[in-house]
């Protein structure tokens, strides 16, 4: 059913026809690529690899307010199927997460490219890419949860809280990396679970060595907190969801 709901979706977004693969290849070079480039050919050839670092922290975000946005209207989009299919309703918000994987999984192309175009040769650290596509799909799952509930409760405010997702990006190392932040901001930027989701594509990337301990528990501790909230609330409300959409 998981695959039926994310399948549908990204026929929605990218038809059915022989040029969707080309369009699924496209979309993040459109979103992302090009300002990355103009970063690493136009403003910046400098040995600190900027545009690898921007790169480190534009991906992940990317999926996860894409994932966050999907979320939001994941009840209002569904509505037709709601009203007329019986199927595991909590299945909604990791749908909108499963449709962005697949959706946003060739952005993680713009990653080895921007290696290639710094020169910045991959290390068996490499490997904790793997790990931290998947922290980064865990986060996003619990992010879904509390988005769901907004886009249930207060639909008119999915333009604020779209807002406020994206703001967790400036207070995190988004722009800048974190061990160019010193003071009172550097002790408070491991508190956002976002720095130690950029931190641990910088380290396997750009670093070229073992995330921190504290990099790997930050987003995981806050999915845990996020999951233990809201799953029992949605819960509860998924049983009206008829009603609400009826």
């Amino acid at each position: 059913m998981l695959r039926v709901l994310a399948g549908t979706d990204l026929q929605v977004r990218y038809g059915r026809g022989g040029l969707r693969v080309l369009k699924w290849l496209l979309d993040p070079i459109a979103a992302l690529g090009v300002y990355l480039v103009l970063i690493v050919f136009v403003l910046s050839r400098s040995e600190e690899a900027v545009g690898l670092s921007l790169a480190c922290a534009i991906v992940p975000f990317q999926f996860i307010v894409t994932s966050s946005i999907n979320a939001l209207s994941a009840v209002t989009a569904r509505s037709s199927i709601i009203v007329n299919m019986s199927f595991p309703r909590q299945l909604l918000p990791i749908s909108s997460v499963a449709t962005e994987s697949a959706g946003s999984m060739a952005s993680v192309l713009i990653l080895p490219l921007m290696m290639f175009a710094y020169g910045v040769a991959p290390t068996p650290a490499v490997l904790w890419v793997v790990v931290a596509l998947a922290i980064t799909i865990v986060f996003s799952v619990a992010l879904a949860f509390p988005a769901t509930l907004i886009g249930i409760w207060w639909p008119e405010y999915l333009g604020l809280a779209v807002s406020l997702v994206r703001t967790l990006f400036f207070l995190a190392p988004g722009l800048v990396a974190l061990d160019q932040i010193v003071g009172t901001t550097r002790e408070l930027m491991p508190f956002n679970p976002l720095t130690g989701i950029f931190e641990i594509f910088r380290d396997a990337l750009l670093y070229g060595q073992a995330p921190a301990l504290w990099e790997l528990g930050a987003p995981l501790v806050a999915a845990a907190i996020l999951l233990v909230i809201f799953v029992p609330i949605y819960s509860r409300e998924q049983a009206a969801l008829a009603k609400l959409v009826g």
